[in-house]
């Protein structure tokens, strides 16, 4: 059996999307794969207790017959970090080690998920490096490309993990620097020893985030179209310039949220005429029922907000592409994606994986 850890030296990565490329991928190739995130920080409640939000999803999406308190043993809580600092956390290695090796059994690969950082844990004593180093996975790490600091990044990464490096992905690489990442990233990292296994573009589908979660971000009022509240936003528009203006702009673009005062009336008909997956109007104003009656026809969901324009704008920028893998059509682009962009068949390579014929 072979462990690999999914790491970051940054969290919300893409650590999830790598793991359910790179599993499609083995199970594709014959393997048994299973998977294990040995410290969890998002936790759900299911049933009366709590669970980590990722485990139970990706119990969900590979269909793992195992019991999620062993695909993650333990939780990062309040209460375990004032224990864990007073040196009352018990044996946490052991916990999750004895999961471990329950979870391995009969597998020939065995994901592990990072939590947020490298760091993350490092008080227990089961940060990424120290995990990596008692279970045998060398760390494969997930890194969004947004410059040359992702460069730095990953050399940081490797001067502290040295031969636990397993090697790189780069995720969500902008068009623009796609020619940068293959043809200077690449060949520089793998002169110093460091090997990227995937250099994935960026996405917008993955990146968008539908319009409930725009709700639950906004913390909106949806004056109608409730039955579209699960179409995906990609990009945003501002509607702040003059009508003309405004529909040649909004015709270039779409699959977008018009963000607008509640009292432009002109750019909210504007949005209505073009591709628009949601309008949204600022200011604590409702629409007027011309464009109410507009919008229900069309079938584009209203949501008003109490903040300004600006406000709006940067709150939905702070999550856009931070919204994590949980819908059904982001998991199969997911697996289309990582299946031309993810060196699978290096990485089985490394892992020293016979053929399963052979095995």
């Amino acid at each position: 059996m072979r462990a690999l850890m999914i790491g970051s030296t940054e969290g919300i990565s893409g650590k999830t999307m790598v793991t359910i490329g790179l599993a499609t991928a083995l199970r594709a190739s014959g393997y048994s794969v299973g998977y294990m995130k040995p410290l969890g920080r998002q936790l759900t409640a299911v049933g009366g207790g709590a669970v980590d939000a990722d485990a139970q999803f990706l119990q969900a999406v590979l269909g793992l017959p195992d019991d999620v308190a062993d695909l993650c043993p333990v939780m990062m809580t309040p209460d375990l970090f004032l224990r864990g600092v007073r040196g009352e956390a018990g044996d946490i290695r052991g916990r999750i080690r004895a999961a471990f090796d329950r979870l391995a059994a009969g597998k020939d690969v065995l994901l592990l998920g990072g939590t947020g950082t490298l760091a993350d844990g490092a008080f227990l004593g089961v940060s990424a490096p120290q995990l990596s180093a008692e279970l045998g996975a060398p760390i494969l790490l997930v890194e969004p490309y947004r410059s040359e600091a992702c460069v730095d990044r990953v050399l940081l990464a490797q001067a502290l993990l040295g031969n636990a490096l397993f090697g790189v992905v780069f995720n969500r690489i902008p068009p623009q620097s796609l020619p940068e990442v293959e043809g200077a990233a690449i060949p520089f990292l793998a002169a110093k020893g460091v090997e990227v296994l995937g250099a994935i573009p960026q996405d917008r589908h993955l990146d968008a985030i539908t319009v409930r979660q725009l709700v639950e971000v906004l913390d909106g009022k949806v004056v109608c179209g409730t039955e579209r509240l699960d179409a995906f936003v990609e990009r945003f528009s501002v509607g702040a310039m003059d009508a003309d203006a405004a529909l040649g702009y909004f015709q270039r673009v779409a699959n977008k949220a018009v963000i607008t005062g509640g009292h432009r009336t002109d750019i909210q008909l504007a949005a209505l005429e073009t591709s628009t997956t949601c309008l949204v109007l600022t200011g604590d104003q409702m629409p007027n029922q011309i464009i109410a009656a507009r919008a229900r026809d069309a079938g584009v969901p209203i949501v008003c907000v109490a903040f300004d324009t600006l406000t709006t704008v940067e709150k939905l920028q702070a999550v856009m592409g931070k919204i994590r893998i949980r819908e059904a059509s982001k998991v199969r682009r997911t697996q289309d994606l990582l299946h031309d962009r993810l060196n699978s068949r290096r990485i089985i390579q490394k892992l020293g994986l016979k053929s399963p014929a052979a095995a």
